[in-house]
Protein backbone atom coordinates (compact mmCIF):
# COMPACT_ATOMS: atom_id res chain seq x y z
CA UNK A 1 0.00 0.00 0.00
CA UNK A 2 1.23 3.24 -1.20
CA UNK A 3 1.08 6.75 0.99
CA UNK A 4 -1.49 8.89 0.26
CA UNK A 5 0.11 11.98 0.92
CA UNK A 6 -2.31 14.16 0.73
CA UNK A 7 -4.38 12.61 3.34
CA UNK A 8 -1.47 11.80 5.11
CA UNK A 9 -3.03 9.25 5.82
CA UNK A 10 -0.26 5.94 7.14
CA UNK A 11 -0.92 1.89 5.71
CA UNK A 12 -2.08 0.08 8.93
CA UNK A 13 1.17 -2.03 8.82
CA UNK A 14 1.09 -2.23 12.78
CA UNK A 15 -2.45 -3.23 13.25
CA UNK A 16 -2.55 -5.69 16.10
CA UNK A 17 0.98 -5.60 17.08
CA UNK A 18 1.84 -5.34 20.66
CA UNK A 19 1.43 -2.52 23.07
CA UNK A 20 3.13 -1.53 26.41
CA UNK A 21 2.37 -4.70 28.10
CA UNK A 22 1.14 -6.76 25.55
CA UNK A 23 2.93 -10.08 24.38
CA UNK A 24 6.76 -9.16 23.34
CA UNK A 25 7.64 -7.99 19.71
CA UNK A 26 9.85 -9.92 17.52
CA UNK A 27 12.28 -8.94 15.77
CA UNK A 28 10.87 -9.50 12.44
CA UNK A 29 7.84 -7.26 13.36
CA UNK A 30 9.90 -4.57 13.79
CA UNK A 31 11.93 -5.33 10.74
CA UNK A 32 9.13 -5.29 8.42
CA UNK A 33 7.88 -2.28 9.93
CA UNK A 34 10.93 -0.34 9.56
CA UNK A 35 11.20 -1.11 5.89
CA UNK A 36 7.21 0.07 5.39
CA UNK A 37 8.12 3.17 7.48
CA UNK A 38 10.93 3.65 5.39
CA UNK A 39 9.31 3.02 2.07
CA UNK A 40 6.37 5.52 2.84
CA UNK A 41 8.97 8.37 3.97
CA UNK A 42 10.59 7.98 0.86
CA UNK A 43 7.50 8.47 -1.21
CA UNK A 44 5.91 10.84 0.73
CA UNK A 45 8.70 13.37 1.56
CA UNK A 46 9.58 14.43 -2.29
CA UNK A 47 5.69 15.08 -2.20
CA UNK A 48 5.08 16.79 1.45
CA UNK A 49 8.48 18.15 3.02
CA UNK A 50 6.78 18.28 6.38
CA UNK A 51 7.06 14.70 6.53
CA UNK A 52 10.24 15.30 6.76
CA UNK A 53 10.26 15.85 10.61
CA UNK A 54 9.99 11.96 11.28
CA UNK A 55 12.95 11.28 10.19
CA UNK A 56 14.77 11.98 13.50
CA UNK A 57 12.25 9.59 15.63
CA UNK A 58 12.57 7.27 12.46
CA UNK A 59 16.12 6.88 13.29
CA UNK A 60 15.86 6.66 16.93
CA UNK A 61 13.42 3.83 15.77
CA UNK A 62 16.21 1.95 13.91
CA UNK A 63 18.92 2.63 16.86
CA UNK A 64 16.59 1.18 19.02
CA UNK A 65 15.98 -2.29 16.19
CA UNK A 66 20.09 -1.98 16.46
CA UNK A 67 19.78 -2.62 19.45
CA UNK A 68 17.37 -5.24 20.03
CA UNK A 69 14.70 -3.23 21.73
CA UNK A 70 11.80 -4.37 20.31
CA UNK A 71 9.33 -3.69 22.20
CA UNK A 72 10.93 0.13 22.11
CA UNK A 73 11.23 -0.17 18.69
CA UNK A 74 7.55 -0.64 17.96
CA UNK A 75 6.44 1.80 20.40
CA UNK A 76 8.74 4.79 18.59
CA UNK A 77 7.13 3.49 15.29
CA UNK A 78 4.13 4.26 16.83
CA UNK A 79 5.08 7.42 17.32
CA UNK A 80 5.91 8.34 13.88
CA UNK A 81 2.83 7.04 12.35
CA UNK A 82 1.05 9.06 14.99
CA UNK A 83 2.52 12.33 13.26
CA UNK A 84 2.36 10.82 9.95
CA UNK A 85 -1.77 10.33 10.58
CA UNK A 86 -1.71 13.58 12.11
CA UNK A 87 -0.77 15.18 8.50
CA UNK A 88 2.75 16.03 9.32
CA UNK A 89 2.03 18.50 12.39
CA UNK A 90 3.37 17.71 16.02
CA UNK A 91 1.40 16.72 19.19
CA UNK A 92 -1.32 19.80 19.61
CA UNK A 93 -0.06 21.00 23.75
CA UNK A 94 -2.46 19.58 26.44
Amino acid sequence: MGPTVGLGQWPDMISGAPATGLPQVSQAQCATALQQLYGWLQAAVPQAPQYANAVPATIEAVRLYRNGQYDQCLAQIQLVTGFIGRGGQPTPPQ
